[in-house]
């Protein structure tokens, strides 16, 4: 497989979705958020992800920003449940645009990262966590 083709992007792609998500359950030490979770619940789950953000990225030769995990609308009710999405733009290790990968911890759910080609928008109005 050619390392600029497209199917090596989406392969690089599901790697890298594969390793943060493993890496979210492990931040989590659960592989489903709690189900109580309340919104100041899922802004501290998130920053748990942070701590270990540079070792995936130099261990997927990736380039995350904003910092992993990145900006946000802010905690919303989904279903009856609080859920925070999050998103930020990783490049490949010239710099190169390779997704967006979004981030999604949902109360009484297993954490989900998505890595998405990059043409996917990033809301504007989307902010760092507080």
């Amino acid at each position: 497989m050619e390392e600029d083709s497209p199917l090596a992007a989406q392969a690089r792609r599901l790697s890298l979705s594969g390793a943060l998500t493993r890496r979210a359950i492990r931040a989590l030490g659960t592989d489903v958020v709690p189900g109580d979770a309340e919104p100041a619940a899922l802004v501290e789950l998130a920053r748990a992800l942070t701590r270990h953000a540079g070792a995936d990225q130099r261990a997927h030769r990736v380039r995350l920003r904003p910092d992993y995990p990145g900006v946000s609308a802010g905690v919303e009710r989904a279903s009856g449940a609080a859920r925070l999405v999050l998103a930020c733009s990783a490049s490949d290790e010239r710099g190169q645009p390779l997704g967006v990968v979004f981030t999604t911890l949902i109360a009484g759910r297993p954490p989900f990262v998505a890595v998405a080609p990059p043409d996917a928008p990033i809301p504007p109005d989307w902010r760092p966590l507080p």
